[in-house]
């Protein structure tokens, strides 16, 4: 894109995956932004920074701010942003830094950062559009980290201390509840797997099957999805248990996490005296 001052940008090549208003929007921010020396650099990250945007991704913006205008270019962010498309909806997020929507629910983010800041940014996957400095050279590298065995820990440890407070859900004969309860250990399946696939770039929520493996993300499709009553509800959680214990002690073996084979065992026990029990590991 363009390095130095020789005039506003262009559109990046691949630009072109997102719907037609995103470009006009695009424009509209370059010509603002690139007429305020205060903005010292621009790149687009998230899925386009990745190389990963499609038609539904939302159109994420990096700047870098002069440190000595940070705080007044900040506190005016909603004067620019109002320059730049009117809003139906804009939260700041941090000083500068926020997520909109315009009229045509086209989804804008911004982040602002001090150009001192660049070179601890974790906006690692950038692609620029100006540069009067030469700041993306400060960029560093991205650096994704490892599994963590301490969150596969307690991944492991919160699913177990699930499945003790299913009889709350029989004795009040609650079978919506008990979906939720269902819900629940989907959903520590997928951040057990997810953190398993690491390392891998960070993505926003909306990105979700994108950290499962293929194998992964076949086997939480498999699972039931539950109705609130109790036929469903047992037999959705005995295959979200027994998906857990199929994967759950390789993964905890793979990244040195000790099994909590007394908390299963305790429990396995609870739930067997009260007719509820699940499938256990070997």
């Amino acid at each position: 894109m363009t390095d130095g001052v020789s005039g506003p940008p262009g559109r990046p090549d691949g630009f072109d995956v997102y719907p037609d208003g995103y470009g006009q929007l695009f424009d509209k921010a370059v010509e603002v932004l690139f007429r305020d020396a205060r903005v010292r650099g621009m790149w687009l990250h998230g899925a386009f920074g990745r190389g990963a945007a499609d038609s539904a991704s939302d159109l994420d913006i990096s700047i870098a701010i002069a440190d000595p205008e940070f705080d007044e270019f900040a506190a005016g962010w909603r004067d620019w942003l109002a320059e730049i498309t009117p809003t139906v909806n804009a939260d700041p997020i941090a000083p500068g830094c926020f997520f909109a929507m315009t009229p045509g629910c086209e989804r804008v983010d911004v982040i602002s950062e001090r150009v001192s800041d660049l070179t601890t940014t974790h906006l690692t996957r950038r692609v620029l559009i100006f540069d009067r400095d030469r700041l993306d050279a400060t960029i560093p590298a991205p650096d994704d980290p490892p599994p963590n065995p301490e969150t596969i820990a307690y991944v492991i440890k919160e699913t177990l201390r699930t499945a003790a407070n299913f009889d709350t859900v029989v004795v009040r004969d609650d079978w919506l509840l008990g979906v939720v309860s269902v819900q629940t250990v989907h959903s520590l399946l997928y951040q057990l797997f997810t953190e398993a696939n690491k390392p891998q770039p960070p993505t926003g929520p909306k990105q979700w099957s994108f950290k499962l493996s293929p194998r992964h993300r076949r086997l939480l499709e498999a699972l039931p999805v539950p109705q609130a009553e109790r036929e469903s509800v047992m037999a959705a959680r005995q295959a979200a248990y027994g998906l857990f214990v199929a994967e759950a002690p390789a993964i905890a073996d793979a990244y040195g996490v000790q099994w909590p084979a007394d908390l299963e065992r305790t429990v396995g026990n609870h739930l067997d005296r009260n007719g509820l029990g699940i499938p256990h590991s070997a």
